[in-house]
């Protein structure tokens, strides 16, 4: 424990955050409007399922499932972490199939 208090208390936090979506994004030009559309939903459907299991995991600790300790009241802010970031990117998904790189924008 007291390793992982030093690294919490002492070691800069590595904010380096790689996430191929986002790459791949640069290269939408590339694919057909069809294989395009079909990612995109992909994605976004991936995205949107796995914000709806942490927000189950959330409403189950918010509902006293797992406690009240520290441990766990922690787990339940990392899991919000989960629901917002998952969210957002499946709404930028979402949101991308009405900017497709190969229309003009409006």
């Amino acid at each position: 424990m007291g390793e992982v208090r030093r690294w919490l208390t002492s070691v800069e936090v590595d904010h380096t955050l790689r996430l191929e979506p986002v790459l791949r994004s640069v290269f939408f030009w590339l694919m057909t409007p069809e294989e395009l559309a079909v990612h995109l939903e992909k994605e976004a459907a991936f995205y949107h399922q796995l914000a709806e299991k942490y927000r189950e995991l959330a409403a189950a600790k918010d509902r006293g499932e797992y406690g009240d300790s520290p441990q766990t009241n922690s787990i339940r802010i990392a899991a919000e972490a989960g629901i917002r970031l998952h969210q957002a990117l499946g709404d930028w998904a979402t949101w991308a199939e009405s900017h497709k790189p190969n229309e003009p924008e409006n």
